[in-house]
């Protein structure tokens, strides 16, 4: 299967290949979040309620004051791409501690979507897509 490597920069280092969740609208954080859980309770959001733990979250950029803080508590993704870096991702990355790569030369958004394989590279700023099977 074809591979696409798109390159970024890291904002939290580590390796995981994992299968991409796309969230096709912004995500507000902290009071939108079960972090317990592991999905997003921001009433209709595609993504509401649909888990995200040990997924490579996929999204443009928060949205809001809260921030993505609760990402970071209990169940996580197994790594976040996301197209635009913010004061309040760089918090939300080093909190949850899982590895990060944003602000891509194409945009993510683009090529990934929902049951893609994703390897995170973060260490060396870049992702791979393999897309699912049909």
């Amino acid at each position: 299967m074809a591979t696409k490597r798109i390159y970024g920069r890291c904002q939290y280092p580590g390796k995981v290949t994992a299968e991409a969740l796309v969230a096709p609208k912004y995500l507000q954080g902290f009071t939108n979040v079960d972090s317990i859980r592991g999905f997003t309770t921001e009433r209709n959001h595609p993504l509401c309620r649909v888990p995200y733990t040990d997924k490579v979250l996929v999204f443009y950029s928060p949205r809001g004051s809260g921030g993505f803080m609760k990402y970071g508590f209990g169940a996580k993704p197994a790594a976040f791409v996301h197209t635009k870096s913010s004061p309040l991702t760089v918090l939300c990355m080093a909190q949850a501690r899982v590895p990060s790569v944003t602000d891509f030369e194409e945009d993510p958004m683009q090529y990934i979507e929902t049951g893609d394989m994703v390897f995170v590279n973060a260490d060396e700023g870049y992702i791979e897509i393999t897309k699912k099977e049909a």
